[in-house]
């Protein structure tokens, strides 16, 4: 399947810091994806590569009018410590075979281009609760294909080792193709949410990720953007609550007794 990887800038090996790449797919109320981006634009970091993909799906993306193809972005920002390689997409491949060939490119792609310096593969996503957490910190479940790795995670607050299950698409994948192919150990982080079928966004859930990430890698950043979206989805809940409530009250008042009024 075509593949291309269009540079935009270059990256000299040689000057790298222990790299790390951060992987934010798009899936489950996009909590991944706004956590990476959340991170990418609070540092600041610069373009290195676009990634055309011959199984992302065919839509055309639209912004200011201007007409583009779907891609894959890998985003670079050197650091004392830790630089941070952040790939992100506006879709994963459609097809397991997609996923996985994307993964193998990738990360043979990384190996030359950093000449085997990638430390870590670590992937966020979402895992829905069966549980209400509106109210609680959410959960971050932790796996991965390093237990020493896996440890070093689980000394935050409020995470926890995924036991069992399964992790679908890209975000699953690619960490653990990594790990298991001998590039890089592979982790992802999966935050909980609960499915909210009126609003495709979990901020909240994506910034319990971040502050991981912030605090494992010391990333210098706020929270301004992420911190924004919450307040318009509390907003966008309270409406929703209150025009359901509202609802509510009206079907348990009592209705006309006539015995014409199904037929007015």
């Amino acid at each position: 399947m075509y593949i291309h990887f269009e540079k935009k800038r270059e990256l000299n090996p040689e000057k790298l810091h222990d790299p790390v790449v951060l992987i934010g797919f798009p899936g489950i109320a996009l909590v991944g994806k706004l956590a990476i981006t959340a991170i990418r634009d609070s540092i600041d970091a610069k373009l290195l590569m676009n990634i055309q993909y011959f199984d992302f799906p065919p839509k055309s993306t639209v912004e200011e009018g201007k007409l583009d193809i779907p891609t894959a972005k890998l985003y670079f920002k050197r650091r004392k410590s830790n630089d941070l390689l952040i790939l992100t997409a506006d879709y994963q491949p459609q097809t397991p075979e997609g996923v996985f060939e994307f993964s193998k490119e990738f990360c043979e792609m990384m190996d030359e281009l950093t000449q085997g310096k990638i430390k870590m593969y670590i992937s966020v996503g979402a895992m829905v609760s069966d549980k209400p957490i509106e109210d609680e910190i959410p959960m971050v479940f932790i796996s991965g294909t390093d237990d020493k790795l896996m440890k070093s995670f689980l000394t935050f607050e409020n995470t926890e080792l995924m036991e069992n299950g399964v992790i679908a698409g890209a975000n699953g994948i690619l960490p653990a193709w990594a790990g298991a192919n001998g590039f890089a150990p592979g982790i992802c982080l999966l935050a909980e949410t609960v499915p909210m079928h009126m609003i495709n966004l979990n901020p909240k859930a994506s910034k319990r990720l971040v502050t991981v990430l912030k605090d494992y890698f010391n990333i210098d950043m706020t929270y301004d953007e992420l911190d924004k979206k919450i307040e318009e989805m509390e907003e966008m809940l309270d409406q929703f609550k209150e025009k359901t409530n509202h609802f509510m009250r009206q079907s348990r008042e009592p209705k006309g007794s006539g015995a014409d009024s199904y037929f007015r």
